[in-house]
């Protein structure tokens, strides 16, 4: 019988290799693209950059939009980690 692919993926995420962590960094940056988009839909400027030693980066426009995505960053931090099963995300970077 064929094994889904979502059962496929979730051993990999538990795995150690390169492939995997490059795998997790994926999922955060689409997990944070979807709680973006609940606050700003149409917003195309904000993009999350990159995961690295636990620090997401994420592209802002501005100081003011970085400002306005950090108040909401905990909870977004705790939806993301979460959904990794771990605390894979520490904290969030601005840059503008």
């Amino acid at each position: 019988m064929a094994e889904k692919l979502v059962n496929i993926l979730s051993d990999k995420f538990r795995r150690k290799d390169e492939l995997s962590k490059q795998l997790q960094i994926v999922k955060v940056l689409d997990l944070y693209k979807l709680e973006l988009s609940k606050l700003h839909p149409l917003d195309r400027e904000i993009r999350p950059l990159s995961l690295k030693n636990g620090v997401l980066t994420v592209k802002a426009p501005s100081s003011v939009a970085a400002h306005q995505l950090r108040l909401h960053e905990a909870e977004w931090l705790a939806k993301i980690n979460h959904n990794l099963g771990g605390t894979i995300v520490k904290r969030v970077s601005y840059r503008f």
